[in-house]
């Protein structure tokens, strides 16, 4: 117990305890940041990544029409966007937007090359994979109809995509001798083509073909548009 010479002048008020000081504005929003600014600055990042990605895909013009190259060939960007843009004079605006657009989208991998191949042709794993990867997204999602490769018997090997002359898909283990292939350069629409001298020599060796289908499935979109577009670029050709 206390003793009375120690509490003798202690007044009741001085028994109760310090009030903690109210916090100004500016101080309580100091202290909220200090331990909220983690969260806010992941909060940020996570906003300015949906931000952009709403941009991207709101600002993008949908293409009415895509077409798959596939070779082991490195594919310039250039002949991508040329081939596409001269295409473009043979499609029609599909989905409403105003312009037609045809995207040709490069895929480059290997259907001989292994990993102890030190040829020039070898690629290396990552453009193998990335090739390989992108590709069967494509036939994953049933994008392209159309198929420009210099090598149709790798292609058909690999992949079993092509079709016969009716459309059909061909049976399964069939070669690229039973699927319907143009040279490229022997289809009076594609050698009319707007194109550069250098892309048009870079696709003298490819052969042009379409997708069959199996099991009553079809391209995911427009495939009536799309096979009328194939039937365009390959009239007056004679079949491989």
């Amino acid at each position: 117990m206390a003793s009375a010479r120690y509490t003798l002048n202690i007044k009741p008020e001085d028994l109760e305890p310090d009030k903690p000081r109210e916090l100004t504005r500016k101080e309580k929003l100091a202290n909220w940041w200090w331990y909220h600014r983690v969260h806010v600055g992941i909060g940020a990042a996570v906003l300015a990544v949906v931000i952009w990605l709403a941009v991207d895909f709101f600002g993008r013009v949908l293409p009415d029409y895509q077409i798959a190259l596939v070779t082991e060939q490195y594919i310039p960007d250039t002949v991508l966007s040329e081939l596409g843009d001269a295409l473009a004079v043979y499609g029609a605006d599909l989905n409403g937007d105003g312009q037609t657009l045809v995207q040709v989208n490069g895929y480059q991998l290997s259907f001989t090359a292994t990993e102890e191949d030190d040829s020039s042709v070898a690629m290396d794993a990552l453009t193998q994979m990335t090739g390989l990867t992108t590709l069967t997204g494509d036939v994953s999602a049933r994008t392209s109809l159309i198929f420009l490769t210099d090598d149709p018997e790798g292609f058909q090997l690999s992949f079993e995509l092509l079709a016969a002359a009716d459309g059909s898909l061909l049976p399964e283990g069939a070669g690229a001798e039973e699927a319907q292939l143009f040279a490229f350069g022997d289809c009076p629409a594609l050698t009319e083509l707007a194109l550069s001298d250098e892309t048009r020599a870079y696709l003298e060796t490819f052969y042009i073909a379409r997708r069959g289908f199996a099991d009553g499935k079809t391209l995911a979109d427009y495939p009536q548009e799309n096979e009328a577009l194939y039937k365009t670029l390959t009239a007056g050709a004679a079949a491989q």
